[in-house]
This record gives structure tokens, sequence and C-alpha cells, in this order.
């Protein structure tokens, strides 16, 4: 009787070591721990957090471990998507030759898990870069790519539009800029591209003499730019409206303008660099 109870008590107590034994011979897991898929979420949403806030440095030191979290798993669009996001930090930050490293890494992947909206997110990214740094030819090669890729069904094809106004710009042919800046403004696009498309249709005016039209057009996208707190895209708009009141003769209210814009740019580069400014699209 006594053995009975001694065997009953050390079997009690023997059950949960053989138990823990019997679960790490099967493979159990560990106590759980934060994992590669949730440091990868919350390392890019706080790149964006950095982003909006003009933390460029910071944005991109953020995105790029959340890129190299999402490689670490495998997650190819996951991890294209932050590389496309990545590209975009570095070129604000002036490093384009590394912005199209990670960009023609995307375009080269014939796998099926890149699909066409990364790919059209790519090169229309990529013609963005290469149009900034005014390699139109090179620019137009990849907006083709992201017309193609995109189908005129992405999120951001009024983008692709904008950038193919502004290259028709670049290459005088007003009348076209014109048309398309038009068209993204009639299709109701989202804020930025709003304001980018108003500018584009400002200046193909300002070269086709229609000025009081251009005129109408730079102040509606410096209202924009306004509220959207982009301060490069604001001194761009004053500017703009310093041409086109010279060209009216409105010689003094071009310089108050002029004056504005001076003080706009002025400000901003005497800001921190981290605190300088909301990042541009």
């Amino acid at each position: 009787m006594i053995n009975q109870r001694f065997d009953q008590r050390l079997f009690k107590y023997l059950m949960p070591v053989l138990l823990l034994v019997f679960l790490d011979a099967c493979g159990s897991a560990p106590p759980r721990q934060p994992t590669a898929i949730e440091q990868a979420g919350k390392a890019d949403h706080a790149a964006h957090r950095a982003l909006h806030d003009g933390d460029l440095m910071r944005a991109r030191e953020l995105f790029k471990q959340s890129m190299l979290l999402q490689q670490s798993l495998d997650n190819l669009p996951a991890s294209a998507m932050a590389a496309i996001n990545l590209s975009s930090v570095s070129h604000k930050l002036g490093d384009d030759g590394a912005a199209l490293v990670l960009l023609d890494g995307i375009l080269s992947d014939t796998t099926a898990q890149i699909t066409p909206e990364l790919r059209a997110a790519a090169a229309f990214r990529k013609g963005v870069i290469l149009a900034d740094a005014g390699k139109a030819v090179e620019a137009e090669s990849a907006m083709a790519v992201a017309n193609k890729e995109c189908n005129r069904q992405c999120a951001f094809v009024s983008g692709i539009n904008n950038l193919s106004a502004r290259l028709a710009l670049e290459k005088g042919d007003f009348p076209y800029a014109l048309a398309i800046a038009k068209n993204v403004m009639n299709a109701g696009a989202e804020k930025v591209e709003q304001a980018n498309a108003m500018r584009i249709a400002a200046a193909a005016e300002a070269a086709l003499g229609q000025h009081e039209a251009s005129l109408a057009h730079y102040q509606a996208a410096l209202e924009l730019d306004k509220e959207l707190a982009l301060s490069p895209r604001i001194a761009e708009d004053l500017k703009g409206i310093v041409k086109v009141l010279e060209k009216l003769g409105r010689k003094p209210e071009a310089d108050i303008f002029a004056h504005r814009a001076e003080t706009v740019i002025e400000a901003a580069r005497l800001l921190p660099v981290n605190s300088a400014k909301k990042s541009l699209p």
C-alpha cells in the first residue's frame, strides 16, 4: 500500500517532466518570441512614419531592415515592395545609383511572385529617377515598361500619366503635355498627382502663351502643395507664378512672389535635415 502511494506521487512528479521531454523530442517550438514577419511589419510601419516626418536617414535604414527581413523569409513580393520604398528614399537622399540597382533587381526577376503591379511600380519609380537626372530617353523606356505592366489598372496610373506629360513637356510637345495633364486632373487623381498635373499644365500653357490659364493652374497647385506641406513644390509653384506674372507685365506682383519663393527655399535650407519637410512623392 505504501509503495503504491509512493508510485502515484512519483508518477505525478515525473509526468510534467516526461511531457516536456516528449514535446522537445517532437520538435516543439520554444516559448514564443517576436517573429521575423512581425519585426518586418514593425520596421515598415516605422519607416513610413519616419518618411512622413521627413527623417529620410531613419526611413532608409528601416526600409532596408524590412527588406532584409522579408528576404530572409523568401517573401519576394514583400521584399520587392520594401526595395521600391527604399529606392525612393535613396533617390531623395541623392543616391540614385543604389536606387536604380534595387529597381533593376526587381525588373529582372521573372518569377510569378513579382506581380505586374510590382513591376509597374519599379519601372515607374525608375522613370522618375531617370527623368530627374535629365535622361529623358531612358526615362521613356522605363515608362513604357510601367505602362505595359500597369495596363491602366494599377493604383498609380495617374503618376505614370504625369510622367508621360512631363517628358512631353521637356521635349517641347506642349499641346500633348497639356492634354495628358488635363486628363489626370479630370480623372480625380489624389492630391499629390493632382498638384503635379496642375504644375505641368501651367508650364505647358505658359509655353503656349496661355498666361491667364497658366497663372490659375500654378495658383491651384500652390494651394494643394501648401496643404500637403511640400516645401520644394511650393517654391516651384511660386517661381512659376513669377515667370507668368513677368510675361503679363505685372512686375511688382512678380517681385512679391519671387521674395516668397526665396524665403521658402532659404527657410527649408536652414531647417535640420530630419525635420525640414515631408518627403516628396
